[in-house]
């Protein structure tokens, strides 16, 4: 076993501590996404049903953002003769190149706000009454799996069962039943605990940007900032004369992970104490105008910047603002006037006949 600076080398087998990281921080927001449906009467196992759901349309998403809006030092060569133009059209037209093409999810570049917009449609998908129509169409495309795996599980029972002198039944194929509610389940409480719960996954998150050298900011002098190495480096910083090797940069993952750690915190705060006053996805939207907030703000300092097309326009800037303009405005419309007290008996009555349901179904 050897410890190198990016990858971990098992044999032949090499692990990114990227993926390490996020495969922690992931199963950290779940963990307590799960301790906060169980206190508030639900199922946890939903929750790691989400994540199941979540992660391949996560991945895809991050890595589908990142090729829509790459950076700006990826496309500063493009129209220049000799130099790298690593546009859109270049990631498609390299899919399957291993080193950084579209398919290379391992070498980094993956953006935050694709992740967030895959997951929730991963984690809406398994709430909603498509969950149970997606489960019937796998289960009809690998039923020749299926039948062939009970078929084994009762050659196993029926040969024991003969050696003890005793008959078994005929084997006979019992397609999967789901019991998961037709109709889905709410989105709304699921939401809040995911308001929670997702800052702890996006503070463990960002240590996977150190280890790829990524996610700095300008040069500084303060006393915390970091060296990032040449070859890290994008343009005008490369150069080790206007910039040398000792150069410290702002750690702008640091200020990330430390702003997610900060937000974990007060939402969990309001969570616990606060809950009665808001209505159900309340939590969320105080999760997305912090994070579009703090986001917004944090750009101003970034030197890799993901740019809309040939514009010139920052791309984080502009779906942060736009996400903070729109959770800002539907949390003051939730709580404006008389409306809040009947939605909030609305709300009230949903949640308890959700939460006795099941009890009385038993």
């Amino acid at each position: 076993m050897e410890f190198e600076q990016a990858h971990l080398v098992i044999g032949n087998l090499q692990i990114r501590y990227y993926g390490i990281i996020i495969v922690i921080a992931l199963l950290a927001g779940a963990y307590v996404a799960s301790l906060l449906a169980s206190r508030s009467g639900r199922d946890s196992d939903h929750i790691w049903g989400g994540l199941t759901w979540a992660i391949v349309p996560g991945i895809v998403g991050a890595r589908l953002w990142f090729i829509l809006f790459p950076p700006v030092s990826l496309i500063q060569g493009c129209g220049i003769e000799g130099e790298v133009c690593q546009n859109t059209a270049w990631f498609f037209e390299n899919f399957f190149d291993t080193q950084s093409g579209a398919i290379a999810i391992w070498s980094g570049g993956l953006s935050i706000f694709g992740a967030i917009i895959g997951g929730a449609l991963g984690v809406y998908l398994y709430l909603s009454a498509w969950h149970n129509r997606i489960i019937g169409l796998l289960t009809t495309i690998l039923t020749p799996v299926l039948w062939l795996i009970q078929w084994l599980e009762w050659l196993v029972k029926m040969i024991a069962r003969r050696a003890t002198g005793k008959d078994a039944a005929a084997f006979r194929y019992q397609r999967p039943a789901s019991t998961f509610p037709d109709d889905g389940m709410r989105l709304s409480p699921w939401m809040d605990i995911a308001g929670v719960s997702i800052p702890l996954g996006q503070a463990i998150g960002r240590f996977a940007n150190y280890v790829n050298q990524e996610l700095y900011g300008a040069p500084t002098n303060l006393p915390w900032g970091i060296q990032i190495p040449r070859d890290a480096r994008v343009a005008p910083f490369e150069s080790l004369i206007d910039y040398p090797i000792d150069t410290l940069f702002h750690p702008i993952w640091a200020y990330e992970a430390l702003w997610s750690l900060v937000a974990f915190y007060v939402l969990w705060r309001i969570y616990h104490q606060y809950r009665g006053r808001l209505l159900s996805g309340d939590i969320l939207l105080l999760y997305v105008a912090q994070y579009s907030f703090g986001r917004f703000l944090l750009e101003f300092l970034r030197v890799e910047i993901a740019v809309i097309g040939q514009s010139g326009i920052n791309s984080s800037q502009t779906v942060t603002l736009i996400a903070f303009v729109v959770a800002a405005g539907l949390l003051l419309q939730r709580h404006r006037g008389g409306g809040f007290s009947a939605a909030k008996a609305a709300d009230e009555q949903a949640e308890g006949a959700e939460i006795a349901g099941p009890a009385e179904s038993e």
